[in-house]
């Protein structure tokens, strides 16, 4: 008779790629006097976060958390609609209003750890601002995986020089 163990795979959970995640905590924080939000998702680890950070247009409003707000379908209070067809939108901007929300979000390795791209993409839904269809949601994703390649995955630690022999689903330490 024999015995042996079977290891529970995880692989999928963490793998390269899209994923549509429920957002189950989001907090407010401040690094050097830029402010963030953090993200975090339902049957993930905590150690497993998304991170955007302000970003402001040239006309001074803020445009990253903001997105993350829209694609979450999240916050909206009201909508008014200018002369000149653009939409302003009032939304409640507290971290808790992101609670139960869905967005799709793009796990990359770095090194032998999975991150979470700083660019979102909505799920498919209609409000009273606009509807994402399908194909908008492809848009979204590829728009977001440009950012990656332009501007991510150059600065990515090549696993193949680790010198660590750990699965590819570890999880970040801290």
């Amino acid at each position: 008779m024999r015995t042996i163990t079977i290891k529970k795979q995880t692989g999928g959970k963490f793998t390269p790629g899209w994923k549509e995640v429920e957002i189950t905590k989001a907090a407010y924080g401040d690094f050097n006097g830029t402010k963030y939000i953090d993200c975090f998702f339902n049957e993930y680890p905590d150690s497993l976060n998304l991170r955007i950070y302000e970003k402001k247009g040239k006309d001074g409003e803020e445009f990253a958390i903001g997105r993350l707000f829209r694609f979450a379908n999240a916050g909206i209070a009201e909508v008014l609609n200018g002369p000149d067809g653009d939409s302003i939108v009032k939304i409640d901007d507290s971290a808790q209003s992101l609670i139960g929300k869905k967005v799709n979000v793009y796990f990359y390795k770095d090194g032998k750890y999975s991150r979470v791209l700083s660019s979102v993409a909505p799920t498919a839904f209609e409000n009273q601002l606009e509807t994402f269809s399908d194909d908008d949601v492809a848009y979204w994703k590829g728009a977001a995986e440009n950012y990656f390649h332009k501007f991510v995955a150059n600065k990515l630690q090549n696993e193949d020089t680790s010198e660590s022999t750990t699965s590819n689903d570890d999880e970040v330490p801290f």
